[in-house]
């Protein structure tokens, strides 16, 4: 019997691009769904044992450990929504908002990661640095939320205006009085040097700033940084 028997081999099930996104995979494993985009994974489905583990389960573990009953979250950034399912599970009552520019990411969500299935979840499908320089235009109000979460990584590259000045005071008007902000960074050997100044950079927007690396698949150790408003 070969040694791979019983193993299942990923299967392309839907390819496109976008305005956005060169490469927009999804893959079938068994009964789990992946969210490839420019060859990295980008989400999990919420049934994946692996989910847990890897990047979006330890920032849903950083919000755990550090919030108290809050009230509601701002993830910038949406994929397939793997973080939002694994908050829920922490916050079965927390207010979510996500912000995905990307509406091919959007539909993908909804098709095949059962984003949809999230009460309570409100959708934004905008530019984050317009959202969060001018909210009040996209419904959201300054001061409000517990927790904001800026995961804005295309591929294997985090978004310019995550380090903007000008992005990171809107985001720290948007957070609650010693509310949480919470950023993931890839940390491969080639991205390190960056993530390492960008937090040198925030230390000058928030305090009692905290790391976590986060061991992954071989292409995707990530870095979270997280501190108070």
């Amino acid at each position: 019997m070969s040694v791979f028997a019983g193993i299942s081999l990923p299967e392309v099930i839907y390819e496109t691009s976008s305005k956005y996104n060169e490469n927009i995979k999804v893959l079938q494993v068994g009964d789990v769904f992946k969210l490839s985009v420019n060859n990295f994974v980008q989400s999990l489905s919420k049934n994946s044992k692996s989910a847990s583990r890897l990047c979006w389960g330890a920032m849903a573990e950083v919000l755990k450990e550090e919030l108290e009953d809050p009230q509601s979250i701002l993830i910038l950034g949406l994929g397939g929504g793997t973080t939002q399912h694994l908050i829920r599970n922490y916050f079965p009552e927390v207010g979510l908002v996500s912000v995905e520019i990307d509406p091919e990411i959007v539909d993908i969500a909804k098709k095949y990661f059962d984003i949809e299935s999230l009460e309570d979840h409100k959708i934004l499908l905008d530019d984050a640095f317009r959202v969060v320089v001018e909210p009040e235009k996209h419904g959201l109000e300054k001061n409000s939320f517990d927790a904001v979460v800026v995961d804005l990584v295309l591929g294997d590259t985090f978004s310019n205006l995550g380090t903007s000045g000008n992005f990171l005071s809107a985001v720290k008007k948007l957070m609650a009085p010693g509310g949480l902000v919470l950023f993931n960074r890839i940390y491969l050997d080639d991205y390190q040097e960056d993530a390492n100044n960008f937090k040198v950079l925030l230390e000058d927007f928030f305090s009692d700033l905290s790391t976590r690396v986060v061991a992954g698949y071989t292409n995707s150790d990530n870095l979270l940084i997280y501190g108070r408003s």
